[in-house]
């Protein structure tokens, strides 16, 4: 007797403003390890958290006319060592729109699905035992016109490279 098995891979590739998931068969596992064997960044270092960093936490990047500071991997990784209700309490922010941002990238460090939906939100902001936004809209509006999100379809939303810096510098302010 004899058992055909299949498996799934869950690919995730993230880069500055960019946050891309895939499921893919297995018939993908040779071309993807070829690919991650062929593009290996020796000056990157792999951590416990299971996410990748340069060894300069704190490096610049240039982006066009704006700079971005810190480390966007480093910063997801503090997020998921923490749980959305105590991110909420060490931060003490205030608005709903920075709920959101906060909770939003807490939602995509995790690993839940980006671009995410209102509904998404709901869950997390449940998680963390906070009341949602009771005009969800008014408030993701907010927060895009701030630049800490930004759409991707009238309804899909993901944080922008601003409101990752606006996470880093508020906890940052922590330490």
């Amino acid at each position: 007797m004899s058992y055909h098995v299949v498996m799934s891979i869950k690919v995730i590739i993230q880069a500055p403003g960019l946050n891309l998931q895939a499921v893919v068969t297995d018939n993908a596992l040779t071309e993807l390890i070829t690919i991650t064997q062929k593009f290996r960044d020796p000056d990157t270092v792999a951590t416990a958290a299971g996410f990748t960093a340069p060894p300069a936490a704190n490096a610049s990047v240039t982006n066009g006319s704006s700079t971005a500071t810190g480390n966007e991997e480093i910063l997801k990784g503090r997020l998921t060592s923490l749980g959305a209700a105590e991110l909420l309490n060490q931060l003490r922010w205030d608005t709903y729109p920075e709920k959101i941002l906060l909770l939003g990238a807490w939602n995509e460090a995790r690993g839940g699905s980006t671009p995410w939906k209102s509904s998404d939100m709901d869950s997390v902001f449940r998680q963390a035992k906070e009341g949602a936004p009771s005009n969800f809209p008014r408030d993701i509006k907010v927060a895009i016109k701030s630049g800490w999100i930004q759409t991707h379809t009238p309804r899909t939303y993901s944080v922008t490279r601003t409101g990752w810096n606006r996470l880093a510098e508020a906890l940052s302010k922590l330490n």
